[in-house]
């Protein structure tokens, strides 16, 4: 079986860390089934960051041959036309492709653009699709062309994959049939994300060694919560911390959040190291006591997966697929978003207690990337059955 994997996010030279989740599933994947990857890049003349140097038309990332053609698009306005013009921009690419040899499927990692733009091309081409729904499903739900669109895609999907049970339900409403539709969580590599020494992992990140540490592993930007954590912060004792690894993004600064924390009373308390390289990532989980994320919105988020993975604790806002990878009370708690009362309880409740590592990865059950694509391998072995009987 022949697949062409189609994600706008996807790392490339400027941004190794940028949809890193894909390139993990994929990569798996690709032990199973013959696999290539179209990562599109939106381009606008106007504009010297996206009219300039795309980058290579082609490269090859751990393996995987990755396609990177160009689309014309509008930036800020028309966003309703983004998946029209994803699809008109990779038309006369797709049809190189099916001269040098036809996929027998088409796997989108997004609803939008992704998704909606794939079925279109994969109905002119006479090929099944499918789509993978995550968080960028609940954005596109707000607005009732995006919906229309969406919906009419995922109903003429082969299969539809969610990463968590509460998107699966939405896909429901917009008519995906239940023998179509699959939960599967994201993963995480084990030989990256496991337990390490809590003082070796402070030491070499030059974090404080005494004290209590949470980590947040998350962009700046408002809906992932940080103004929450740092108001339920003043309200634990003085000697924990909190470390935010990330960096800005979505009107979110460092300069704003140091203000917050100001405010708040807990201005000396708050560690921001910026972005941070994704093999440092672990070290920050394994150092903490405990890591949180308090997003409004999230599809499978993989901070909660790899905290867990690492043997840290993790409180998380109950949203996306928090219900089905964070087992209560085994692995940590779970809140109502936009709240700070019941976070800051529950922050107080996981510092309080004294946590096994093996412990709460056992509790987790967090799966491995190879597991997650031992299941969408029976995904589309399952389509190409129904191609080959029909």
């Amino acid at each position: 079986m022949k697949i062409l994997s189609f994600s706008y996010c996807y790392p490339n030279r400027t941004s190794p860390t940028w949809g890193v989740f894909v390139h993990q599933r994929l990569s798996s994947l690709a032990a199973r089934t013959r696999l290539e990857v179209c990562s599109p890049v939106p381009w606008f003349p106007l504009l010297t960051a996206r009219g300039g140097d795309p980058g290579p038309a082609e490269d090859e990332l751990d393996g995987l041959r990755v396609h990177r053609p160009r689309f014309f698009y509008i930036p800020r306005f028309f966003k309703n036309q983004d998946a029209r013009l994803y699809a008109r921009g990779l038309r006369g690419w797709f049809r190189q492709v099916l001269r040098t040899g036809k996929p027998d499927l088409l796997d989108a990692h997004f609803v939008w653009p992704d998704g909606v733009g794939v079925a279109r091309l994969a109905r002119e081409a006479g090929i099944p699709y499918i789509i993978t729904l995550r968080g960028k499903l609940y954005e596109c739900l707000k607005v009732k062309s995006q919906t229309l669109q969406c919906s009419e895609a995922l109903r003429g999907a082969a299969a539809v994959i969610s990463v968590s049970g509460p998107m699966a339900e939405e896909a429901r409403k917009l008519g995906v049939a239940e023998d179509r539709l699959h939960v599967i969580p994201n993963g995480i590599d084990p030989t990256v994300f496991q337990p390490r020494d809590k003082a070796s992992c402070r030491r070499e990140l030059g974090l404080p060694e005494g004290g209590r540490l949470l980590v947040t592993v998350a962009h700046l930007g408002h809906r992932k919560g940080h103004h929450e954590v740092l108001r339920a912060l003043a309200g634990l004792p003085d000697d924990v911390r909190l470390v935010i690894v990330g960096g800005a993004a979505q009107g979110g600064t460092a300069e704003e959040l140091r203000g917050v924390a100001a405010a708040a009373g807990v201005g000396e308390r708050l560690l921001l190291p910026g972005r941070q390289p994704f093999e440092k990532i672990p070290l920050y989980y394994a150092a903490a006591d405990a890591s949180v994320l308090a997003s409004y919105r999230e599809g499978c988020p993989n901070a909660v997966l790899e905290s867990l993975a690492c043997g840290t604790p993790v409180v998380a806002s109950d949203v996306g697929a928090v219900r089905d990878i964070l087992p209560e009370p085994g692995a940590g708690r779970i809140v109502p978003p936009q709240t700070v009362e019941p976070l800051r309880e529950a922050l107080r409740e996981v510092l309080d207690r004294d946590w096994d590592p093996q412990a709460v990865v056992r509790a987790s059950g967090v799966k491995s990337w190879d597991q997650v694509a031992d299941e969408v391998h029976g995904v589309l072995n399952g389509v190409a059955s129904r191609k080959a009987g029909s």
